[in-house]
């Protein structure tokens, strides 16, 4: 478990601002007048990026940033987790028994922090984010849902004779053999104390994922799709699927859930509509073509040397496009070529047609599909001896910021913030100002 180190004392987060204003009208005019010098003395009203804050940390201290907090994990015989505010004040500090690389995921108030122990199995810890306070603790990896109270736990099933977590044994000849589980159990934690919710078995490799911006869960069995209430477990919507045959990919977006189910000479590919599960269309894939490799959200089909984007209305191949890694975000589908030295590219017309956008880097940000799509398309690039930021404007078009530092080794972002290293031992972090997809 994370055991606290004392040592500091916390620093508290502002609440958040009341409705106090009640009352002289000329308290509150004066008021506002100070608040109103204040800005215009820090800060130009007009700026879309402001510095907010500086933390000075070891060197190869790794990150990660929300928009409400800084976490950093410091490695070492004795690794040190610590969070801070968007403004540089520390939070908390803690000590942990994790190894290697730790991930953060804010569920509301409470922090996940997943990763190896020290005895070499994974490790999820419910931590109080405002306190560094833990909670509770599971011997797996718990993944966070939309409404901030909701984990989920998934865990491939094996007959007796597999070893837990292979997916590859040697049988009797010797010979090495992949190994598909029996079936797979889906499990619902309470993230406010760790217990459980509910637990279910899915046929074989059942393939699991979550509906964007909701509780509900997606389910694709060898039987077929089903959507359930994260909550309870219970089945909102089901349709039934054909043939029996194991799930080879599943797809969810706002607009779509696909599932690719494997048969001979090529994957039969569905799409419904989540909302209902109607389908909206069902296409046949030869034997050579995968569904979705690489492309994030965006629905599409990969072989060895091409990437062909899909309409979504009709399942249709809409155009294609050398081998390549596509992502939508803030409502542009960017093209990050898979050769080294090609710069990124935007998609700027129905047939595929792009737009370079030579010596622009992807800020991706740490968010899940279904965020991605309301925050903007940050972009970062070097140049006049500074570091810039930009976004993209509704035509494509990188639309300057302003400048993050003389120099850094690597940032990133969340909906509204931006973090860099600017130097081996600091970390800035930037507000973001009236800047929309």
């Amino acid at each position: 478990m994370i055991e606290l180190d004392l040592r500091d004392d916390p620093v508290r987060e502002a609440p958040t601002p009341r409705d106090w204003m009640h009352g002289s009208r000329w308290v509150a005019v004066v008021i506002t007048l100070c608040l109103l010098a204040t800005v215009a003395a820090s800060v130009p009203l007009h700026r879309a990026l402001s510095l907010t804050g500086s933390v000075t940390v070891p060197a190869g201290t790794d990150f990660t940033l929300t928009d409400r907090r800084l976490y950093t994990m410091q490695a070492g015989r004795e690794p040190v987790v610590s969070a801070f505010t968007l403004t540089g004040q520390r939070l908390w500090q803690a000590r942990s028994r994790f190894t290697g690389d730790v991930s953060f995921q804010e569920a509301g108030d409470m922090l996940l922090v997943t990763g190896v122990n020290r005895s070499g199995q994974p490790e999820t810890l419910g931590v109080d984010a405002l306190t560094g306070t833990q909670r509770w603790t599971r011997p797996e990896q718990v993944v966070p849902l939309a409404d901030g109270r909701t984990g989920l736990v998934t865990t491939p099933l094996f007959h007796g004779d597999v070893p837990p977590g292979a997916t590859v044994v040697e049988d009797a000849d010797g010979n090495l053999i992949n190994v598909a589980p029996t079936s797979t159990a889906l499990r619902a934690v309470d993230l406010t104390d760790g217990r459980d919710l509910w637990s279910e078995r899915f046929g074989g490799s059942a393939r699991r994922t979550l509906l964007p911006g909701t509780a509900e869960v997606v389910v694709a069995e060898p039987a077929g799709v089903k959507v359930l209430d994260a909550r309870t477990g219970a089945v909102r919507r089901s349709v039934a699927l054909d043939g029996g045959f194991a799930i080879d990919e599943l797809l969810v977006s706002p607009q779509l859930i696909i599932v690719q189910q494997g048969r001979r000479g090529g994957g039969h590919t569905y799409a419904f509509r989540p909302d209902t599960l109607e389908q909206a269309w069902r296409i046949q894939l030869p034997g050579n073509v995968a569904l979705g490799y690489g492309c994030d959200d965006v629905p599409c089909v990969t072989d060895m040397s091409t990437v062909g984007v899909l309409d979504p209305e009709t399942g249709a191949v809409a155009y294609r496009i050398p081998a390549a890694t596509l992502l939508r975000l803030g409502g542009h589908t960017l093209i990050s070529p898979q050769a080294a030295g090609l710069d990124l590219s935007v998609v700027t017309a129905p047939d595929g047609r792009a737009t370079p956008l030579p010596g622009w880097k992807l800020l991706l940000p740490n968010l899940d599909p279904a965020g991605r799509s309301t925050a903007p398309a940050l972009l970062t690039r070097e140049g006049d001896g500074r570091a810039w930021l930009a976004a993209l404007d509704r035509s494509g078009t990188p639309k300057e910021l302003g400048s993050l530092a003389p120099e850094i080794l690597d940032c990133q972002s969340a909906s509204m913030t931006v973090a860099c290293r600017t130097g081996l031992q600091e970390i800035r972090t930037w507000q973001l100002r009236g800047v929309r997809p």
